[in-house]
């Protein structure tokens, strides 16, 4: 059964340039997934097309970045938006992964800050410097 694929076009139907495009080259790796996954299950006669639609968009979802590190968390949200708008994940589903996003990235803005001063090795906390005679 030969399935639609959903690429990522621009407008004009010129591939887009991934320079200066944040979240862009996740995007790509999560609609590779998406369109291999489809595609496969697609050869088989045998399938429908809500089964081979199924399948693609858990291979999406299995390939977007994991929620950790301030770039994965934008990545992830980048694929989780695209998902949305081209129908991969419903709106709700969308909020969901959106929420949980929203937490990880609440994480790193509570991270303790290291502070600016550090003492030397081999000093006590609280002694003063020795003085050198002259």
């Amino acid at each position: 059964m030969a399935g639609a694929t959903i690429s990522t076009i621009t407008a004009a139907g010129a591939p887009r340039n991934s320079t200066g495009d944040p979240g862009k080259e996740a995007i790509d790796v999560c609609m590779s997934a998406r369109n291999c996954a489809h595609n496969k299950l697609a050869e088989d006669e045998e399938s429908t097309e809500h089964e081979c639609e199924k399948a693609g968009n858990e291979a999406y979802l299995k390939a977007a970045p994991s929620l950790c590190g301030y770039k994965n968390i934008c990545d992830f949200i980048a694929c989780i938006n695209y998902a949305s708008m081209t129908g991969v994940v419903t709106h709700n589903e969308a909020t969901h992964y959106l929420a949980n996003a929203r937490i990880a990235l609440s994480t790193i803005y509570h991270q303790p800050k290291p502070t600016g001063k550090r003492r030397p090795v081999g000093r006590p906390r609280n002694s003063p410097a020795k003085r050198k005679n002259k």
